[in-house]
């Protein structure tokens, strides 16, 4: 007798005494047999049929489902309510029509003899309320069915086990299916529906039971929407709590199951239907990962109106933390061959890069451009994927850019283009405060300029350069680019100071305060650049020689400021020296020490090498100023007692600006032995001692001319003319051999002193001979004159005498 596998919850019959009951698994099939044949052909009356209230006839519902069916029925599984299918007779007639071939409508074959619809427990003779013996005798054939169901607990384990396997081996209803899903045995469910799916291309369009193929498909997809619906709610939960490995086991096995439904479709070479094979269930799997992630990463769970940095730390903390408790907690679920880890970093990978993108399209200020462009270059590849707990599981080279690369090139040039702009306006402001605290007359000895300046552009420089070495080294250009133009615009404000201070030097108390701070901008600025140039531009040299040349142009008009104020100052007393009162009295050369010395006490607060360079400046022009009072020969030595006085007067003062110049920390050591060697010619007695002097003196100053040495050679006033001459001709051998070898600049001396010409000496000396050859003969009349009177007059006395 066939048994038809129902979904219908009813109670075994075991128990006929208890009343009314349902039955749990099995109908006894009777509608298709004969009059003849069927034993409960005869009526039992409804009151002894213990199935009379709940149970109808199978195939009449068949029928009246078909006749609803064809109307619009829901007897197939539809997917609009979820997993879980309603439960309601329409549904399990569509069950039992996907397990019993359909049946030709019409009566059935006792309502053809009748002409009604019969139970099948009563018999047509029979009345209500009396029970026949044939019934009677039924009724014992049930009571022992029930006694054999009884003594079936009795059989041996083999036999029960033989029944087990032909149980699980009998075809599962569409709603017995869903069950398994829901109780996510997957690979179950899965092996079912395949089997399922299998049954129905296996029949045929033109037999009765084909015909049914079409709905029996319609539940095979249904069925497959959710086992996938399913797959991707274990996938999605794995981010938000651990998982049961066993879940993870059931999804690995389904997708095994489907890739060898897969290959077995291709090897038969059979068509692929709609929603049919390949199915790819690998593919959905990764699938479902990647939306898992990108639900997880979502821009809509950050705070609103947060910053980009907020955004970037919770977008860098998300997926850390989610990718820790992947490695730990749901890899290990999945078969080696699954590399899950690495499915979900590329999942992660391309889902904070979706993040990434939509930030990229609004508009961020500079500051939010430096940590957006830091967080894609650098922070997230050492942060993330770089993370201790990560990075030895993570291949890295198979991970494709954060970002596309025109989007970064964008993103780039709007970073770089925002900063010159933003560079422009900081460094123009602070131009304008400089120029404010000018006419305020500070007496300060220090800006902070350079050090504001450099500080706006060593911000930015910073930041770019941390991203990558390419954007840092476009920042460097747009930096030097925008320092040259300030500084250009520095110094034509600057220039325009001293112009003023030139002209209202006298009384101003601010001049050097404001003329030193200004130099002392210089050096920061100088520094800075040629760090910038060496360390990120070595291409910047354009740049480079525009700031430099506004720098010198500053430094030198400062020092030349200075220079003027100081020598306005020692000018009358340097036109006092190698004069008669200078010989007998120092005060004149002690008031040009004492004021060097005063001004440099300002002087020194200028930074080392614009100082370096006034202290070098001031000691060549004291020297040089010097050395003009001795050529000018403004006192002519007519003793030897004379002459060594002067030279000693030289000598000693000589000693004295050496030592001045060496406390000031003057370079220049070279000048010191200029005027010592005058006076060793002054107070030299011989002449080849006084040749070798003024040889080692040409050597020393190969600038020194004939002119100067013959203005010493008349200060002594003790010199032949033949004796001049030889000294002479040692200074011009001397220049000869040397002529064409110009000296360095920096050791530049005599030439910017005039030279005494030898027609001016020789008429100088022409002059002192014919003016003491004539005091001599006036002189030497006078005696006569005076001895002539003396003799007269003696010779007179000695007359009177006698």
């Amino acid at each position: 007798m066939p048994v038809l596998k129902s979904n219908l919850l009813r109670l075994s019959p075991t128990k006929l005494h208890w009343g009314t009951v349902k039955l749990q698994k099995e109908l006894i099939l009777g509608s298709r047999m004969s009059a003849g044949t069927n034993p409960f052909e005869d009526d039992l009356s409804d009151t002894l049929n213990p199935f009379a209230d709940d149970l109808k006839n199978p195939f009449s519902e068949e029928e009246e489902e078909e006749g609803r069916h064809t109307e619009g029925s829901n007897g197939t599984l539809h997917s609009s309510n979820g997993l879980t299918p309603k439960r309601n007779d329409d549904k399990y007639g569509s069950l039992l029509r996907k397990l019993l071939p359909k049946e030709k409508k019409g009566k059935s074959p006792v309502e053809e003899k009748g002409g009604e619809r019969k139970n099948l427990f009563t018999s047509p003779n029979s009345k209500p309320g009396k029970v026949e013996p044939e019934a009677r005798q039924r009724l014992s054939f049930l009571k022992q069915s029930k006694a054999k169901a009884e003594t079936g607990q009795e059989k041996s384990a083999g036999q029960k086990r033989a029944e087990k396997v032909d149980k699980a081996n009998e075809p599962l209803s569409v709603l017995e299916i869903l069950q398994l899903i829901q109780k996510q045995e997957l690979a179950a469910a899965d092996r079912h529906i395949i089997e399922l799916e299998a049954e129905c291309e296996r029949l045929s369009p033109q037999t009765p039971e084909g015909k049914d193929g079409g709905r029996r498909a319609k539940d095979v997809a249904l069925l497959y929407e959710e086992l996938e619906s399913e797959l991707n709610r274990i996938v999605g939960a794995c981010l938000t709590q651990p998982p049961d490995p066993s879940h993870l086991g059931q999804v690995a096995r389904t997708i095994e199951q489907e890739e060898q439904a897969d290959r077995a479709r291709e090897g038969g070479g059979g068509e692929v239907s709609q929603g049919g094979r390949p199915r790819e269930l690998r593919k959905k799997w990764r699938e479902a990962v990647k939306a898992s992630v990108s639900e997880r990463l979502s821009p809509g769970q950050a705070v609103e109106n947060a910053s980009v940095a907020q955004r970037l730390r919770s977008l860098r903390e998300q997926t850390v933390a989610d990718l820790i408790s992947v490695r730990k907690n749901v890899a290990a679920g999945y078969p080696k061959e699954y590399e899950a880890f690495n499915i979900y970093v590329r999942s992660y990978h391309e889902g904070v890069s979706f993040c990434l993108s939509e930030m990229a399209q609004r508009d961020l200020e500079v500051e939010e451009l430096y940590v957006f462009l830091e967080w894609c270059h650098c922070l997230y590849y050492r942060e993330v994927l770089g993370h201790a707990e990560l990075t030895a599981h993570i291949s890295k080279q198979h991970l494709g850019p954060l970002l596309p690369e025109d989007t970064v090139r964008r993103l780039e040039g709007r970073c770089v283009a925002m900063v010159k702009a933003q560079i422009m306006k900081h460094v123009e402001t602070e131009l304008c405060a400089e120029q404010d605290r000018w006419k305020q007359e500070c007496k300060s000895f220090q800006s902070e300029l350079a050090s504001r300046v450099i500080q706006i552009l060593k911000e930015h420089i910073e930041k770019s350069s941390a991203i990558t070495e390419e954007l840092g080294a476009r920042i460097v250009q747009s930096c030097l680019h925008i320092l040259a133009n300030f500084l250009q615009s520095f110094q034509v404000n600057v220039q325009e100071l001293y112009g003023h201070f030139a002209v209202n030097t006298a009384g101003m108390e601010c001049v050097v305060p404001q003329t030193i701070a200004v130099v002392n901008c210089c050096p920061a600025f100088r520094d800075y650049v040629e760090r910038l140039i060496q360390k990120f531009s070595p291409e910047g040299e354009e740049w480079k020689k525009k700031i430099m040349e506004a720098l010198d142009k500053v430094e030198r008009g400062g020092i030349k400021l200075l220079m003027e104020k100081l020598f306005s100052e020692l000018k009358p007393h340097f036109a006092k020296l190698l004069r008669k009162k200078w010989l007998q009295n120092a005060e004149s050369f002690e008031s040009i020490v004492t004021a060097i010395r005063e001004h440099f006490k300002h002087f020194q607060k200028m930074r080392t090498p614009p100082y370096q360079t006034l202290v070098n400046h001031v000691h060549l022009r004291v020297v040089t100023e010097y050395l003009r009072a001795l050529v000018q020969r403004r006192v002519t030595c007519t003793s030897s007692e004379m002459r060594a006085k002067l030279a000693l007067r030289i000598s000693e003062e000589s000693e004295q600006l050496q030592q001045l110049f060496l406390n000031l920390n003057s370079a220049s050591s070279w000048l010191d032995a200029a005027i010592s060697h005058q006076a060793e010619i002054v107070k030299l007695k011989e002449i080849s001692s006084i040749q070798m002097e003024v040889g080692v003196l040409v050597s020393s100053y190969p600038d020194v001319r004939k002119g100067h040495i013959s203005a010493v050679l008349h200060m002594r006033g003790d010199l032949s003319s033949s004796d001049r001459h030889s000294i002479l001709e040692t200074v011009q051998e001397l220049n000869s051999q040397s002529s064409g070898l110009d000296p360095p600049r920096n050791r530049v001396l005599f030439s910017e002193i005039d030279e005494m010409t030898e027609a001016r000496c020789f008429r100088e000396s022409s002059v002192s001979s014919c003016m003491a050859s004539w005091l001599y003969a006036i002189r030497g009349r006078t005696r006569t004159r005076t001895s002539c009177q003396e003799s007269g007059s003696r010779k007179a006395t000695k007359i009177q005498g006698l």
